[in-house]
């Protein structure tokens, strides 16, 4: 449906293509986990109660998202914008306590893979702890971006959405949580696909990159798509750090011009209540856990892994289209390419990054108006 309300303004009712791919790989998965007949046995086994609990609950919460949250209502629907927070909120806190009760219920701190393997698509893997705590960092900025988001667009107090040093004091918390990163696990993408040969004894400094020979020779027929796939994530994951984070977080919090005045006369619809973000937010809330809970149905022989392969492609095309999808217009893509530039001269110095381009983008605006 595209239509307009009684004033006039325009809504985003047009349908978003990646929310079908979305609905294909919850109903393949739906099917799989009832033709199994191990659904109580996932959920309700009494080893690892709390966590089986909690992944169930957060399972049910996204499917109550993409029924009940999903189409935006009028601007002045107030009780719908609080819902949707409320939702967001929900479903950040769900996602880290189903992957922390994950880590804590389950013995794979003692797990460890040879070099090369992750167990969120090897055969031969499982799913590490590290692995799992360094998911939970991650849901965490999801969460904190989803509060900040609603906080700058409508939900928080009009002096902080319109004051120049209040964005910047939003933008300063919402990057503060890079500042404990290095306190969690580190898992590196591109270790799954090569890594650096050890120099032998009476042998040169200079190393050499090899590549990783994984499982039995038929499991190997199955390698160049696992790296493919793992090479895929690692440029997903810099899109999401550099566009979804850094970059639109700057860019809604310190709008181009036009977009700002749009906003302030009610015509543009705030960045979180938008269909098309809903539906990323959700293909990128589903990605984080199944991930790993699909692993475990591989494990659990619910799923073969040919299967699970596929399921993942579908989710992470869905969850690539809805990024794009849910950004375009948006974030300021100047913003974001300095912040990839700047990644790379100075690593792991978010914060600073984040704030020295944000002031300037600040500086940039103020002779713009």
């Amino acid at each position: 449906m595209n239509g307009d309300d009684n004033n006039g303004k325009l809504h985003l009712y047009e349908p978003v293509y990646s929310m079908y791919g979305l609905q294909i790989f919850s109903c393949l998965l739906i099917f799989a986990l009832f033709l199994s007949r191990k659904v109580f046995d996932l959920f309700f086994n009494a080893r690892g109660r709390s966590h089986r609990i909690c992944g169930a609950t957060h399972l049910c919460w996204l499917s109550l998202g993409a029924i009940s949250v999903i189409q935006p209502r009028y601007d002045n629907d107030y009780f719908w914008k609080t819902k949707c927070l409320l939702y967001d909120i929900v479903l950040g806190i769900l996602g880290m306590v189903t992957t922390v009760t994950a880590a804590r219920d389950f013995p794979h701190r003692h797990v460890s893979n040879r070099v090369g393997e992750s167990g969120t698509l090897s055969t031969a893997a499982i799913v590490t702890q590290s692995e799992m705590i360094e998911h939970s960092f991650y849901q965490g900025l999801n969460l904190w971006q989803a509060m900040f988001l609603h906080a700058v667009t409508w939900a928080g107090p009009e002096n902080l959405r319109h004051s120049t040093m209040g964005k910047l004091f939003t933008l300063w918390l919402v990057t503060l949580p890079w500042g404990i990163r290095k306190l969690f696990p580190v898992n590196s993408f591109s270790a799954n696909w090569k890594t650096r040969a050890r120099k032998k004894p009476n042998e040169q400094d200079a190393t050499k990159s090899v590549q990783i020979r994984v499982g039995t020779e038929i499991e190997r027929k199955e390698l160049k798509i696992i790296n493919r796939m793992y090479q895929i994530k690692k440029w997903q994951y810099v899109f999401y750090k550099h566009v979804i984070l850094h970059g639109l977080n700057i860019s809604v919090a310190l709008p181009r011009k036009e977009i700002a005045a749009s906003l302030q006369n009610d015509d543009e619809t705030a960045l979180p209540l938008t269909l098309k973000w809903r539906v990323f937010w959700l293909c990128l809330n589903a990605s984080y856990v199944m991930e790993f809970f699909m692993q475990t149905l591989v494990k659990r022989k619910v799923l073969s892994q040919h299967m699970m392969m596929s399921l993942q492609l579908i989710l992470m095309i869905s969850s690539s289209l809805a990024a794009i999808d849910a950004v375009l217009g948006r974030v300021r893509y100047g913003v974001a390419f300095i912040s990839l530039a700047m990644n790379f001269h100075m690593r792991n110095q978010d914060i600073i990054n984040t704030m020295c381009i944000s002031v300037v983008v600040a500086l940039t605006n103020r002779g713009s108006y």
